[in-house]
């Protein structure tokens, strides 16, 4: 659990400082991959679909100041929530 909630903080920290879609791109990948290797949790579930979203709409996401902004604020929100659980 601890790794995903390292790869939402990079996720939330690379949209943050502007840095390129793959490194954004990367840190989600990550997320999912660790996701999957861990039980049925429903809210893992919920999360990896969320980031599906966000990794099919990765560009256009990018391109907008309230995208990037969401996507941090959204990303730092689930990794609280991991931590609560």
């Amino acid at each position: 659990m601890k790794n995903i909630i390292v790869s939402l903080e990079t996720i939330a920290s690379t949209v943050e400082k502007n840095a390129d879609a793959l490194k954004t791109e990367q840190a989600i990948t990550l997320a999912r991959n660790q996701i999957e290797n861990i039980s049925n949790d429903p809210l893992l579930k919920e999360l990896d679909l969320e980031l599906s979203v966000w990794q099919s709409k990765l560009a256009v996401i990018l391109k907008e100041p309230a995208g990037k902004k969401g996507m941090a604020k959204h990303a730092r929100y689930w990794a609280e929530r991991l931590k609560k659980n």
